[in-house]
């Protein structure tokens, strides 16, 4: 059998909100393609009545439908791994074992009880994960792991002071899942078969083999390549090699990494949620904010007087990179 896995972020541009990473791993047979596989039910390149999409989460979440069709994608392989829906936000997270009373050290994380889906037809997402979970296990293919770990502000902030760089402190919460996601990878590989890791580029960075060498102390690290678009190592172990490659659009190299793609754009969008819910029922026709640079120096702007009457530290809700 041979295992696959991808990681994604959202969120690493704006001001506000978190940062997500999301990693999904997967095994199934030599030389099986998932978008093959699952294509009666999942489309790649365009939106298909009748289909979810997995593809780069900025495709999937565009246009006016775009949120109901990013949430159907998410839930329902949520729904194919785990047989059901989750009722809430807070379920969602306390099943993939977020500290949910860390995050409620943020007021505005304090209620997580959205209930889901949001958009989405739940009849649709359960019939659905039901079709994609029947058409995996005809392929053989099996959905292992799916980790998901949110970086509310204020530890973005810890991180930006501990690292005293942004790609840095991206790093280490990606590192956190690229490490989960390797300890699924068999002990001993059969012959023949194979693992690969491909993560979406960390921003500009170029070079990960010190990197991975620190975070797999038992393997030796050979660097493949390493270009502006691609960089690509071999982790050698004891029971066989795992290729890991960082690649610019890695989403459509990848099934497992445009799945978490979709994966951590939609429990970022959840949770900016949650923080406009809050904001909103204490500022008067105070408008939502996507947390981007301008828009979320408005949303400041309007909530101001709040953070100052109620003494709430300003490094809680804005990045200070």
């Amino acid at each position: 059998m041979n295992f696959l896995a991808g990681v994604d972020e959202a969120g690493l541009g704006p001001i506000l909100g978190p940062l997500v990473v999301a990693g999904v791993a997967m095994t199934g047979p030599e030389g099986t393609d998932p978008w093959k596989a699952l294509a009666r039910h999942v489309a790649k390149t365009k939106h298909t009545k009748g289909k979810v999409r997995v593809a780069d989460s900025k495709q999937v979440n565009q246009g006016p439908h775009g949120a109901c069709r990013l949430e159907e994608t998410a839930l329902v392989f949520w729904t194919a791994m785990h047989g059901e829906l989750p009722a809430s936000l807070e379920e969602l997270l306390g099943r993939i074992g977020v500290d949910v009373a860390h995050l409620r050290r943020c007021p505005w994380y304090e209620d997580l009880a959205l209930c889901l889906p949001r958009a989405a037809d739940a009849g649709f997402v359960q019939l659905h994960g039901a079709l994609v979970r029947r058409a995996l296990d005809k392929a053989g293919i099996a959905l292992v792991d799916l980790a998901l770990r949110p970086v509310d502000v204020e530890e973005w902030n810890d991180l930006i002071a501990d690292t005293d760089n942004k790609s840095r402190a991206h790093f280490r919460a990606y590192s956190e899942v690229i490490a989960r996601l390797l300890a699924h990878a068999p002990a001993r590989f059969e012959p023949g078969a194979h693992g690969h890791l491909v993560a979406d580029r960390c921003g500009g960075r170029m070079h990960y083999a010190g990197d991975l060498a620190r975070l797999c102390p038992g393997a030796t690290v050979t660097t493949v390549t390493e270009t502006p678009e691609v960089s690509s190592y071999r982790l050698h172990r004891p029971g066989g090699e795992v290729a890991i490659t960082f690649a610019e659009r890695g989403e459509s190299r990848s099934f497992p990494t445009a799945l978490a793609s979709c994966f951590a754009k939609y429990l970022r969008e959840l949770m900016v949620e949650a923080m406009n819910r809050w904001f909103c029922a204490r500022v008067p026709g105070l408008q939502p904010t996507a947390g981007y640079y301008t828009d979320g120096h408005r949303f400041l702007d309007d909530v101001e007087p709040l953070l100052r009457d109620a003494s709430l530290p300003r490094g809680r809700l804005v990045r200070v990179r």
